[in-house]
């Protein structure tokens, strides 16, 4: 990736069904899909969705220094 398509990536967090936590996506609006996740990828999930969002955060963070 690029460090201009790095810059238009976003984290958003969704609350999973079950059970009940919060899993943190990277998208990129421009090409409409998720980039990583953290359930997805990981089956990662956070008590709260400031808890996901903030892991969510950091790995944008090394997406974008280049390690993953």
């Amino acid at each position: 990736m690029t460090a201009n398509s790095i810059e238009q990536l976003m984290v958003e967090v969704r609350l999973l069904p079950e059970p009940c936590l919060w899993a943190w996506e990277i998208r990129d609006p421009n090409r409409g899909g998720v980039v990583d996740s953290s359930w997805n990828a990981e089956w990662t999930a956070y008590d709260s969705a400031e808890e996901a969002y903030r892991a969510g955060r950091r790995r944008l963070s090394r997406l974008a220094s280049g390690s993953r």
